[in-house]
């Protein structure tokens, strides 16, 4: 008999980790905890501490530099200055226990970053833990689906021992004068559900395009056309706004062909989504054109002066993350107006920070991959990034678990894919091989070398003279010959004989007879 034994792998904490958080719905908590009770946060606090005793151990951690690491570290040194501050003008017990709550949610979430940057050995386990992402939002996008049919709503059935409900479960919401359904599938709100399918749509068209042929690459389409065609249930002006930043982002890095190919797509889909679901359209496209009229907007545009008048108080440092609780205060439905209240000026830079770094190497690695798919990947990772900050400008996105997830994974995969791709900003940038098909070439790859090729073919093309040639002398009947040089000594006007490449001879039909060639219709 053969005993197989099974070790517990990182890759195997991951998927773990993204089982709980994409399968459960997030209401769902151990009693006691509150929104740090979700069983994926113990994942999360566990991957922290595995991290910890490879880094205090000799030669555990990856060799080279790992920009994420400093990154992560500079953004947790700020959490802990902040809540010392916090701590130090005399908190609430109630705001106490909450910043107390957010310290134990972002070490778990810095857990899952440095365990996907670092703890990841190669190339395959990547792209394993990030097709497990793609495949676990898919599931989400399919509860949404059956909900917003009014199917069947799973996230009731779910029963875990141990686990109970920390609120309501959100179910299933109305809006829009059709009475349309607003969904959320596993995730906290709807909005969340919009924004963090959005966020993963890049990766799941990623992983369809680069599929081996059979099965799997049906599969990965279908993951693509369920996680699309669900964004729109949500309802959501963050989530669409979402979307169009990731999808237009992507857009810069395909061939024109591939641009040409996915605009049919999308219209295509466009209209059939609008037959089958009639005026979910037009609901969506009021939430844009009826702002003047929308109160969550107004909302928003007045807590501007509250949130100066707060920051006034405590510009640098804030008043502590964690510690400015809508119960309290007032429901801010923007991330970077919480996170200046609650952080000051440093804890807005550490959160731009953490947007803008694995942004820039995502790009990097875009421009300097390897190969086609390592360039495809980069970009489809970047976009996360400036999407999601644009999001936390529409809602409390910290807040969130799931959509907190999402950047987390996608943090610490920028940080893998830097170290297992070899990416260094000194490397040139790549030009797109014969065989590409998908990654066009970037606009200022070689462009010393493209200037100087094109201003060589110019020169070699008969009949046309640059700035840098002298005027040929023309006289008599010889003023357009190709065959004649100027001889500068003796002031001679010369002719050369030349063999007729074309054969046409004296008689032939001579083009520009009578003008120069660069004058009139024939010039280029």
């Amino acid at each position: 008999m053969v005993i197989r034994v099974w070790r517990l792998s990182i890759v195997i904490l991951l998927f773990l980790f993204l089982a709980l958080q994409f399968l459960i719905p997030a209401r769902l908590v151990i009693g006691g905890l509150g929104a740090v009770g979700r069983p994926s946060v113990a994942v999360g606090i566990l991957l922290a501490f595995v991290w910890l005793v490879s880094a205090v151990r000799q030669r555990q951690l990856p060799a080279g530099r790992q920009p994420i690491r400093w990154l992560i570290g500079f953004y947790l040194m700020v959490q802990l200055v902040g809540l010392a501050v916090g701590y130090d003008r005399g908190l609430p017990e109630a705001e106490a226990t909450s910043a107390q709550r957010w310290t134990i949610y972002i070490v778990s979430m810095i857990g899952v970053a440095l365990a996907m940057a670092e703890g990841l050995k190669t190339r395959r386990q990547l792209d394993t833990v990030l097709r497990g992402l793609v495949g676990f939002a898919g599931f989400m996008a399919f509860v949404g689906t059956l909900q917003y049919f009014r199917l069947v709503d799973l996230t009731q059935y779910i029963r875990i021992p141990g686990l109970r409900t920390n609120s309501d479960l959100i179910g299933v919401a109305a809006r829009g004068d059709g009475g349309f359904s607003r969904v959320a599938g596993t995730a906290n709100h709807y909005i969340e559900f919009g924004v963090v399918l959005a966020l993963v749509l890049p990766l799941a068209i990623h992983y369809a395009v680069f599929s081996p042929k059979g099965v799997r690459r049906v599969l990965s389409w279908v993951l693509v056309a369920l996680i699309g065609s669900a964004i729109p249930f949500s309802i959501s002006r963050a989530a669409i706004v979402t979307v169009a930043v990731t999808m237009l982002l992507m857009v810069t890095v395909w061939t024109w062909r591939t641009r040409y190919n996915a605009a049919v797509i999308i219209v295509v889909a466009m209209g059939a989504f609008h037959v089958v679901n009639r005026g979910l359209l037009g609901t969506i496209r009021s939430l844009f054109t009826n702002l003047d009229n929308d109160p969550s907007i107004q909302n928003r545009l007045g807590d501007t002066a509250y949130v100066w008048q707060l920051f006034d108080h405590r510009p640098w440092l804030g008043r502590g993350p964690g510690t400015f609780l809508p119960a309290s205060y007032r429901l801010l439905d923007n991330q970077l107006y919480g996170t200046l209240i609650v952080g000051g000026v440093l804890g807005m830079l550490a959160l731009l920070l953490l947007f803008m770094v694995p942004y820039l190497m995502g790009r990097s690695m875009r421009l300097r991959g390897s190969d086609q798919e390592t360039r495809h990947l980069g970009q489809a990772l970047a976009v996360v990034f400036p999407a999601a900050l644009v999001a936390s400008g529409t809602f409390d996105s910290f807040g969130f678990a799931t959509f907190l997830s999402v950047v987390f994974i996608a943090v610490g995969a920028v940080g893998a894919l830097w170290r297992l791709s070899g990416a260094s900003p000194t490397r040139p940038m790549q030009a797109a091989q014969p065989g590409d098909k998908w990654v066009a070439t970037p606009m200022t790859a070689h462009l010393r070398d493209r200037i100087r090729t094109a201003f060589a073919a110019t020169r070699e093309r008969p009949g046309i003279r640059t700035a840098f040639e002298p005027m040929m002398p023309i006289a008599g009947r010889d003023l357009d010959r190709e065959d004649v040089t100027y001889d500068g000594a003796s002031s001679q006007v010369t002719t050369v004989e030349v063999a007729d490449p074309d054969g046409v001879g004296a008689e032939g039909s001579a083009p520009s007879r009578g003008r120069h060639a660069l004058s009139g219709a024939g010039a280029p």
